[in-house]
């Protein structure tokens, strides 16, 4: 779990650096802010079965880096640019 974490966590990576554009900040709120929730649960869950998986702690600090940063771009744009 905490792999399938990580690369969906890369995934809202992804979608954040598309969505840093101007007049694309829309796309934070379909794509970005839920693929970062979602990596973070999915790290979550790994990281509580194997408490030491690097992965899972790899996935865990991207997706809550992706979803602040998210919500930084989001708040600059008044959530719509």
């Amino acid at each position: 779990m905490g792999v399938m974490g990580l690369i969906v966590s890369l995934v809202a990576a992804l979608f954040l650096f598309i969505g840093l554009i101007p007049f694309l900040g829309w796309l934070n709120w379909f794509t970005t802010l839920p693929a970062s929730v979602i990596g973070a649960i999915l790290s979550g869950v790994g990281l509580a079965s194997r408490p030491r998986s690097r992965s899972a702690i790899a996935g865990l600090i991207t997706s809550l880096a992706v979803f602040l940063v998210a919500l930084l771009r989001l708040s600059i744009g008044h959530g719509i640019l």
